[in-house]
């Protein structure tokens, strides 16, 4: 059914209340990012009490399926007989507030290695490390077996946000964080995307307006410095011919890999750096639902989408904007896109803080 539903639990999973044709409400479905949703009902609905205690989750619902699942944070009100709004984020924030330790299974104060290394492909590494910090916290979240998805991955963790590190090479592996629950046991699998057949183009009637940008390789040989010092540092190089031989170009970079255990096959992260180093082509547009593309129907949050729109062509995930009101009733707003290209200079800069801050984490556990 096209509106949204909101299911209100107490923390320890009960179920508490139902609220479906909100006054107003939103929910905004992003992959591998915190989803969030906003409902606003009276001050004096029979739900205040649930959504106002302390530990309050919401499961919310679209078209029929759980989207996603999460706590109530914040409630801001006004009154008398005024309204209340519940704001809930996602259980995927989990991932930025539990944190990797060099050894999860000893005490804080026995922390005898400088970093828990994982190496194998990119599902693999991240299941591994959940499932050792998952089993350090004592909580009810267990993971899926890992099939072995993803090009081999290296993730080096010392007091890091779970997310800082396995997020990124989840994304480059196509691999998106799946949560299911049962009760208050929430079990982490993960799902390749899919792509949506055919290419999508301003004629199609599915894209609006656009904005693009193309940006050139930042690096297409990579510098690997090892274990070691001065002259005996042990270094490595590991090159992307093809790219040079696209662009006419050499761009060096040098990626720092000391702290890898003794032995390490050190050229996977040059591999990892020169993938992040690649060209770029940015696109960002809302699109229209048509019968042909369908949220739910015929592509999920996540999944990738072919464009061609001016000189570009790209493939790129797919998110989903949800709005309902008794004005406008239930809008379904998909877009594409890295959304740095139209962002505005709040937003842009609300991003480079957010990367300042990751930056300053990692430096700041060396």
């Amino acid at each position: 059914m096209d509106t949204l539903r909101f299911v209100i639990y107490d923390k320890a999973g009960n179920f508490q209340a139902q609220i479906e044709g909100a006054a107003e409400a939103s929910a905004e479905l992003v992959a591998n990012a915190v989803n969030t949703a906003e409902f606003t009902i009276p001050d004096d609905h029979r739900a205040v009490d649930a959504i106002t205690t302390p530990g309050a989750r919401c499961a919310v619902h679209f078209r029929g399926v759980e989207r996603f699942r999460g706590m109530i944070k914040e409630t801001p009100g006004e009154g008398p007989d005024g309204w209340i709004t519940a704001q809930v984020r996602c259980d995927i924030r989990k991932f930025w507030e539990w944190y990797g330790w060099q050894v999860p299974g000893n005490a804080i104060g026995s922390q005898t290695s400088a970093y828990r290394a994982y190496t194998g492909p990119a599902e693999t590494v991240a299941k591994n490390a959940m499932a050792e910090n998952f089993t350090r916290l004592g909580v009810p979240w267990s993971v899926t077996g890992s099939a072995g998805r993803g090009a081999t991955s290296r993730v080096q963790l010392r007091m890091h946000p779970l997310a800082d590190k396995l997020f990124p090479i989840l994304d480059a592996n196509d691999l998106i964080v799946v949560l299911a629950y049962d009760g208050p046991n929430v079990v982490v699998g993960m799902r390749g995307r899919e792509t949506v057949p055919g290419v999508l183009t301003l004629a199609s009637g599915v894209p609006e307006g656009y904005e693009f940008n193309r940006i050139a390789p930042t690096a297409t040989r990579v510098i690997v410095g090892g274990r070691g010092e001065g002259a005996a540092r042990e270094f490595v190089q590991v090159i992307d011919s093809a790219r040079e031989s696209d662009w006419g170009d050499i761009v060096e970079s040098f990626m720092d890999a000391r702290n890898t255990e003794e032995g390490s096959d050190i050229t996977i992260d040059g591999a990892m750096a020169l993938a992040e180093g690649a060209e770029k082509a940015a696109l960002s547009t809302e699109l229209n639902e048509t019968e042909r593309f369908m949220f739910g129907t015929t592509y999920d949050v996540g999944d990738l989408v072919n464009v061609r729109m001016g000189p570009v062509e790209v493939t790129q995930p797919v998110s989903v904007s949800i709005t309902e009101s008794a004005s406008n009733g239930v809008e379904v707003t998909p877009y594409i896109g890295d959304l740095d290209v139209s962002a505005d200079t709040d937003i842009r800069m609300q991003r480079m803080i957010a990367k300042l801050a990751k930056n300053l984490r990692d430096k700041g556990r060396g």
